[in-house]
Formats: C-alpha cells, sequence, structure tokens
C-alpha cells in the first residue's frame, strides 16, 4: 500500500511539474517582436562595433576583426524549452539598400544560437552575385567576440545586380534545416542544412556577425517570430 501511495505521489509532482513547464512555454511561445533601431539598441546587446540609432540602426566597426560578433538578443531564456522541442524561428530582416547598393563590402550573418553553436545565414550584397549565391547557410562556434570553426554553404547565383531590401530566413533548429528568401526576380530560395545541432534548453537568441573587419550597417527592422508546435 506504502509503495502505491508513493507512486501515486511520484506521478503525480511530475505532471505538476509538466503542466508548470507547459505554463512556461505558452507565456513565451509564439514569440512576435518587431525590433525597431531603437528597440534593438535599447535591449540588445551589441558587440564591439560602435551604433548609433537614427532611421536606421547604425552599426560601424571599431576594431579590425573579422567575423566579429555584431549583436545578441535572448528569444528564449534558458530552460523553457527541451533540446528535443520542434520549433521555427523565422527571421526578416530589412536594411538599408542605398548603403548595400554602395561601394561598400557590405555581408552581415544573422540566425540563432544557444550560447555556443550558432547557425544563420549570410546576407551578400550585389558585388557578390556574380560569384556567389545572394544568400547561403553559415555555422561556427562562439569564441570571445569572433564566430570561430565556421561552415559556410552555397548556392545558385542570380543575374540580378539590385539588392534584396528584405530577406527571410527560416531555421528549424531540431531539424538542423533552414532556408533564406530574397525579393530578386520571382523569388530566390536557398536551403542549409547544419551539422552542428542547437541545444534548445541552453535558451535560443538572435545573433548577427560581421563578415570583414570594416563592414557597416544600416538595419532598418529585424522581425523576429519563434512558433511551437
Amino acid at each position: 500500500m506504502f509503495v502505491f501511495v508513493l507512486l501515486a505521489i511520484i506521478g503525480l509532482s511530475a505532471e505538476i511539474e509538466a503542466d508548470k513547464k507547459v505554463q512556461v512555454v505558452q507565456t513565451i511561445l509564439p514569440y512576435r517582436q518587431l525590433m525597431t533601431p531603437k528597440w534593438i539598441y535599447k535591449h540588445s546587446t551589441i558587440f564591439g562595433p560602435h551604433a548609433v540609432y537614427t532611421r536606421y540602426l547604425k552599426i560601424y566597426p571599431t576594431t579590425g576583426v573579422k567575423w566579429q560578433h555584431g549583436l545578441q538578443q535572448q528569444l528564449v531564456p534558458p530552460g523553457v524549452l527541451s533540446s528535443t522541442d520542434s520549433v521555427t524561428v523565422t527571421i526578416t530582416v530589412a536594411m538599408d539598400t542605398v548603403l548595400a547598393d554602395s561601394r561598400n563590402d557590405h555581408d552581415p550573418s544573422f540566425g540563432i544560437g544557444d550560447g555556443t553553436f550558432f547557425n544563420g545565414f549570410t546576407l551578400f550584397d550585389k558585388g557578390n552575385y556574380g560569384s556567389t549565391s545572394p544568400c547561403h547557410f553559415i555555422e561556427g562556434v562562439r569564441g570571445n567576440n569572433t564566430l570561430e570553426n565556421i561552415r559556410r554553404g552555397s548556392g545558385p547565383t542570380t543575374s540580378s545586380r539590385q539588392y534584396s531590401s528584405t530577406v527571410k530566413i527560416q531555421i528549424r533548429p531540431t531539424e538542423q534545416w533552414g532556408s533564406c528568401d530574397t525579393e530578386h526576380g520571382e523569388g530566390y530560395t536557398n536551403i542549409g542544412t547544419y551539422q552542428r545541432r542547437l541545444n534548445l534548453s541552453k535558451g535560443l537568441y538572435l545573433e548577427m556577425y560581421r563578415h570583414d573587419a570594416y563592414e557597416r550597417y544600416n538595419i532598418n527592422y529585424l522581425m523576429v517570430e519563434i512558433d511551437i508546435d
């Protein structure tokens, strides 16, 4: 009898803890945040580069470091998700096309990380379109100030010489899958698969990295959405 009661208590405790987790997840997901220049400047951690906001969030380099960590924003705190939870993260990136269409190199990488690994996409300027895709996947390990152990993808090029003002990135971290969509032609899509799987139990972060040390960016806005199956 005692064993039966003990097992019942343990089972009830497990159900209570499971319900608590569901309640916590439901207070955070689905996640929807329009990140304006002022919002990013106020809430996000900006690493190294000097940043100011007016119409845009202007991020300028202050050190000659390639693959420098640009910004980070916590999306989901540690302990909310499990490593096997299935989520879809959608990031819409809107950049200043005047700066991107200039002679300045302009190849930022946006994506998500768990504090150790990063899964994302590099968004290239039109000067690269003849030799590479408008966007392709990138993954790596977060160092002190830079992205390290980088693995990058490829993809079909485009004949367009017009910069895409918005790019939509979608990532399914538990499936180690991602896609980027641009406005070129009738629509351009590139797919990527990641070798490093994010551990969602460690939290989920929006991250940006700079390709070359001298690159500067004007961000119009970022829209981040997270849905759980």
